[in-house]
């Protein structure tokens, strides 16, 4: 394994928590670029949008068609 070697250069007790502090700012930072690029992202942390009401619209009464002009009488 070539990777097990590293530890021949870098202590763990220095490694080890450098990998982790990496590994938390990137996640951090991937984050951070999400929320202020997304407008649903924040609305998914808050546990959804509040859901706006729809009100029905009132029932209008039926108009009354409008009366046609009465035909004059023939002369």
């Amino acid at each position: 394994m070539n990777e097990g070697r590293i530890w021949l250069y870098v202590k763990p007790t220095v490694g080890i928590p450098l990998f982790f502090l990496g590994f938390v700012l990137a996640a951090l930072l991937v984050h951070a670029a999400i929320l202020t690029n997304t407008t649903w992202f924040g609305a998914y942390w808050q546990g959804g949008a509040a859901k706006a009401e729809v009100a029905a619209p009132a029932a209008a009464p039926a108009a009354a068609p409008a009366a046609a002009p009465a035909a004059a009488p023939a002369a």
